[in-house]
């Protein structure tokens, strides 16, 4: 991390807090009995605050508040270097995005290259990379930005909410209702990619998405294309389109079906009305169409004259008992930020589809996982096709309702609708002592060296890593930011820290190729480091991905040290950033006796490590088992007793 700025805006959220916390913070610095300043301010030219990132990070480590315990991972994204725009950082975002390599490794020739190989026809960022002029600070910055994200959508999402993203132009919508649009959109292509029998068109699994809305942009992250709604190629369509790159689908067929997202919140009733009416109107076969507005128009009883036009707008043809609408969805409050206090609705509809019992959720006091909710609407999607046929599958919180009731003018989503759910099996404790007790019952090996003393006639030196790096002997390259929700028992693809002396946990191969495409992964023998504070491992077999803020620090040929002593002197290091740490020159005689040493008390290290993670599982399980009344011990695994003789 280099030198970046931070807001007090930037410290909440950074810390998981609200900015009046950090003003307390500021004024009363006693924590636990000790003074610990807060960081000094420097000022910008309009007289705002600015804190140095590293300073921040350091404090809230030594301090121990906040609520976001992943303050040093997220860092690099929330400071900003002095004079890095958020235009260059949308641009180089979607060139790092498909890059082999950190841009700050790069020249400004092999940056025209990958803009070219992305965007040929020149609609996203060609010509910004040809004009190029992009600062180092920018391109250091979007490292460490993507860096410290879980992927390009993650990285956007924090570009557009921090320091310099809060100027953008938004309708103010959380992150939530983004989260529960995308699952029904992930929804409909996994419904179109499995259709077979011709039910739906060639292709169908490939879709346009019709919105044009920054806070929505988030919601198709599987789907083929952004429907551009016309042929110009203004600044605002080029920023559209760059974000959709950077949400994984980019295309500009609008012959292709569509999937349209539309907005009424903080509509009249009438125009909102007469928008749905609109949207279902425009509608072509096997399209969909996705309407977010408030409960009370969406899924409440209506009255009068605008519980008929409602009616109307559901129903197929004028005396029809069928329609459109697919489901609804009533969602929690707040999800607008604009009416903190009303809960959103949501509608699915599918174009000229003779739906007689739509599905309906209340999901406002339900845990909404986005998975589940992806499944439900593609098997609702199924269900639709065939509704004839029972359903295949049960569903996680949606359940069938009679259209007619709702054109009798009752309420779409009637509250408190949910689906019947069941409860799971008891947590087995037995197979966690077992699995613990075979690892804390296998003597640990025991570790000796020899040294023999040595005449102190070689002038031993040493060099900055910094240097090394500087010079070539030793390349960097960032670690990735990775959900440890993709984590898989069946996993061949290690995830390693070196915090936690390795391997965290490993993921799927096919979800380590197509969701860190661009990550780099580790060689045998590369070092795996982070700099705050200075630890670091070294990775024997390869192919691993590293967990961020960590550093692969890979050795050439020249660089006279081995990997497990170069860990060894980060492990030792007193300096936090990483270019000060200085690396001893070993005699040449010495490099290879030095690095099979270091290695085997590498080993050692681990050994008694593991001890250590094993019998804290194992004194868990146990009395956890035992007091659920799951599990007792047996006499043998207590004291031993007196033999009599035996």
């Amino acid at each position: 991390m280099g030198e970046t700025l931070m807001t007090m805006q930037d410290i909440a959220d950074l810390a998981g807090v609200t900015r009046p916390a950090v003003s307390q913070w500021r004024r009363r610095t006693k924590v636990r009995g000790r003074d610990v300043p807060f960081p000094q301010p420097s000022y910008d030219p309009g007289g705002r605050e600015l804190f140095e990132t590293r300073e921040v990070v350091d404090w809230l480590r030594s301090t121990g508040r906040g609520n976001n315990a992943e303050f040093a991972e997220d860092a690099p994204a929330a400071g900003i270097p002095a004079g890095v725009t958020f235009d260059q950082s949308l641009i180089l975002l979607c060139l790092r995005d498909n890059s082999e390599d950190d841009l700050s490794n790069l020249d400004e020739s092999t940056l025209v290259e990958i803009a070219m190989s992305i965007d040929p026809a020149d609609g996203v960022v060609l010509s910004e990379a040809i004009d190029g002029n992009f600062p180092a600070a920018a391109l250091e910055f979007v490292d460490d930005l993507y860096s410290a994200s879980y992927g390009a959508p993650d990285a956007l999402d924090r570009l557009e909410s921090g320091q310099l993203g809060r100027n953008q132009e938004r309708r103010g919508f959380s992150g939530e209702l983004v989260d529960i649009v995308a699952a029904v959109v992930d929804g409909m292509v996994a419904h179109a990619d499995l259709s077979t029998g011709g039910v739906e068109p060639p292709g169908a699994g490939r879709f346009v998405l019709a919105c044009e809305d920054l806070d929505l942009l988030a919601i198709a992250q599987n789907l083929a294309g952004l429907d551009s709604h016309g042929r110009t190629d203004s600044s605002q369509l080029r920023d559209l389109r760059r974000r959709a790159l950077l949400r994984g689908w980019l295309a500009l067929d609008v012959d292709q079906p569509k999937v349209t997202v539309t907005s009424v919140h903080g509509w009249e009733r009438t125009a909102a009305l007469e928008q749905l009416d609109h949207v279902v109107l425009d509608l072509e076969p096997f399209e969909y169409a996705i309407i977010a507005g408030s409960a009370d128009l969406l899924c409440d009883r209506l009255e009068g004259t605008a519980e008929r036009h409602r009616s109307e707008s559901l129903r197929g043809s004028r005396s029809a008992n069928h329609g459109p609408l697919v489901g609804a969805l009533r969602l929690p409050r707040g999800l607008w930020k604009h009416a903190p206090r009303q809960n959103s609705g949501l509608w699915i509809l599918k174009g000229q589809a003779g739906i007689a019992r739509p599905w309906v959720a209340d999901l406002t006091e339900t845990e909404i996982d986005s998975g589940e909710l992806a499944a439900d609407i593609a098997g609702v999607l199924a269900t639709s096709s065939a509704p004839n046929e029972l359903p295949a599958r049960a569903f996680r919180y949606v359940r069938a309702r009679d259209i007619r009731s709702i054109l009798r003018g009752e309420a779409v989503v009637p509250p408190g609708t949910r689906a019947v759910s069941f409860a799971s099996d008891r947590y087995d404790f037995i197979n966690d002592v077992r699995a613990a007790s075979i690892e804390t019952a296998e003597a640990t090996d025991l570790f000796d060296i020899y040294v023999n003393d040595r005449p102190a006639s070689v002038v031993v030196g040493s060099t900055s890593l910094g240097a090394m790096i500087e010079s070539g002997t030793i390349t960097r390259h960032s670690g990735s930011r990775i959900d440890g929700a993709w984590a898989e028992a069946s996993g061949t693809v290690p995830v390693v820290d070196a915090r936690k002396s390795g391997e965290v946990f490993r993921v799927d191969a096919f979800v380590a190729e197509n969701s860190f495409r661009r990550s780099i992964r580790t060689l045998p023998g590369d070092v795996v480091c982070c700099s705050n504070p200075p630890t670091a491992w070294v990775d024997g077999r390869g192919g691993s991905l590293v967990f961020t803020p960590n550093k692969i620090l890979r050795l050439g040929d020249d660089a006279r040290i081995g990997p497990h002593t170069l860990a060894a002197v980060i492990n030792d290091a007193r300096f936090k950033e990483y270019a000060n740490w200085q690396v001893p020159s070993v005699p040449v005689d010495q490099v290879e006796a030095v690095e099979d040493a270091m290695r085997r008390l590498s080993e050692y290290r681990q050994q008694l490590q593991m001890k250590e993670r094993a019998a804290m599982k194992l004194g868990h399980a146990l009395l956890s088992g035992v007091a659920s009344g799951t599990m007792e011990l047996m006499e043998s695994s207590l004291e031993p007793q007196t033999s009599h003789g035996r």
